[in-house]
C-alpha cells in the first residue's frame, strides 16, 4: 500500500515503512566486510575455514581461486533470493613463507529480498587476503612427527627385493588416495630392512587402512600393539602404535606341507589359503592364517616344480617327464588331454600330481 517513507517522506508503495529506494540502501542484498583474510599453507597449499582443507584444484590458479572463493563465502552474508557471482582478479601467486597475497574480488548480487517486487543488481569490491603460514600437518611432518608404525614382512621368510619393491609401490599409492580424506596420511620416515619394510605414518589410522588393504591384496594377517611415549598437556596417555602385516610364506601353485600331508595352493584370499591335497581325492582344504603360519611349510614354489607332458588319459593318466623322459601314471580325474604340460613334485621318493602348468590355465 501507498503511504509516507518516514525516512525521506516520499509518498509511494512502501516496505516496512520506506520507500523502495530506502529500503534498498538501508537493505543490501549481501553483507561482507571490505577486508577479508585466510591462512593458507606456504608448503602444501591447504587453507584453513573451521579446519585445514586440502585443495581440490590442481594448478596454482586453480588453488588460489578455490581459496579465495571460499573465503568469500564463509564471509557472506545472503539476505534474500540472492544470486551470487564471485569474480577474483588474480595477478600473481603467493610467495613463500610469511609472504601475503592481496586478490580483489568483485561480488554480483541479483535479486530480491521479501516485500520487493522487482530485482535488483548489487556490486560490492573487496579484498582477500592470504596469509601464508605452516599448517599443523605441515609442521608435524618437518618435525618428522609420526603416530604408527606400519611393518609388512612375510611368514616364515623374508621379503624377496621383487616383493620390497612391488609393495612399496603398493604402499605409497594407497597413501596418496588416503591423503585427500586423512591429512596425516604422510610417510614421516622410510624404513628399508633385511627383513621386510617398515614405515614411520602420521596417522594411525592411515597405517591401518593399509595394512588392511594389503591383507586384501596378498592375504596374511594384522597383528597391533601400543607403546605409551608420554601424555599430553591435559594429562591424557600418548601412544605409538606398530600394526604388523605378514603377508603368505607361498603364492597360489606352490606346494605346502599340512597335517603331514602335501598339497598345492589353490587360492590365497584375505582371510584363508584355500589348499587341495596332492592324492587321488584332491580334497579341498580352507586353513585360516594364523593357522597357516604355525601349521603349514613351504615344500615348493610352483616355478621349481618339475615339468611333464600328458601322453595317455584312458585308462589312467600317463605323462611323460620332460628331462628324464620317465613316464608315471596317475589315478586322478584331472581334467586334462593329451598334450597338457603339468607340473609334478618328486619328494620321499615318490612323484605327486600338482596341477596343469601355468601355460595351460
Amino acid at each position: 500500500m501507498k503511504g509516507m517513507c518516514y525516512r525521506c517522506g516520499a509518498i509511494d508503495e512502501l516496505i516496512d515503512g520506506l520507500c523502495p529506494l530506502c529500503y534498498k540502501q538501508l537493505n543490501p542484498l549481501i553483507e561482507i566486510p571490505d577486508r577479508v583474510e585466510i591462512e593458507v599453507c606456504h608448503m602444501c597449499g591447504s587453507y584453513k575455514r573451521k579446519t585445514w582443507q586440502t585443495p581440490k584444484g590442481e594448478s596454482p590458479e586453480e588453488i588460489v581461486e578455490e581459496i579465495v572463493r571460499w573465503a568469500v563465502r564463509d564471509n557472506l552474508e545472503v539476505k534474500g533470493d540472492v544470486e551470487i557471482e564471485v569474480l577474483p582478479y588474480i595477478s600473481q601467486l603467493p610467495g613463500g613463507k610469511r609472504s601475503k597475497l592481496i586478490v580483489p574480488v568483485k561480488i554480483i548480487a541479483k535479486g530480491k529480498l521479501p516485500g520487493e517486487k522487482e530485482e535488483r543488481e548489487e556490486e560490492r569490491d573487496i579484498e582477500v587476503h592470504l596469509k601464508m603460514v605452516q599448517c599443523p600437518r605441515c609442521s608435524r611432518f618437518m618435525s618428522n612427527y609420526y603416530e604408527a608404525t606400519l611393518q609388512v614382512r612375510a611368514m616364515n621368510r623374508y621379503l624377496t627385493e621383487e616383493e620390497k619393491e612391488e609393495i612399496d609401490k603398493f604402499v605409497r599409492e594407497e597413501l596418496y588416495r588416503r591423503l585427500k580424506k586423512d591429512r596425516m596420511a604422510f610417510i614421516s620416515k622410510f624404513i628399508p630392512q633385511k627383513e621386510g619394510l617398515d614405515y614411520q605414518l602420521g596417522s594411525v589410522g592411515a597405517a591401518r587402512s593399509v595394512a588392511q588393504r594389503i591383507k586384501q591384496k596378498y592375504g596374511g594377517k594384522i597383528t597391533e600393539s601400543a607403546t605409551l611415549v608420554g601424555v599430553d598437556s591435559e594429562g591424557n596417555e600418548l601412544y605409538r602404535v606398530t600394526v604388523s602385516v605378514k603377508i603368505p610364506e607361498y603364492r597360489v601353485g606352490d606346494v605346502v606341507e599340512y597335517k603331514d600331508k602335501y598339497h598345492v595352493v589353490s587360492a590365497i584370499t584375505e582371510n584363508k589359503v584355500y589348499m587341495k591335497t596332492l592324492d587321488e581325492k584332491r580334497e579341498k582344504v580352507g586353513v585360516s592364517w594364523h593357522i597357516a603360519e604355525k601349521e603349514t611349510k613351504l615344500i615348493s614354489k610352483r616355478e621349481d616344480l618339475s615339468s611333464a607332458t600328458v601322453i595317455s588319459t584312458i585308462p589312467k593318466l600317463m605323462v611323460m617327464d620332460d628331462k628324464s623322459y620317465e613316464i608315471y601314471e596317475f589315478d586322478t580325474n584331472l581334467d586334462v588331454k593329451e598334450g597338457d604340460k603339468i607340473k609334478i613334485l618328486k619328494k620321499d621318493e615318490r612323484i605327486y600330481l600338482v596341477g596343469k602348468d601355468d601355460r595351460d590355465r
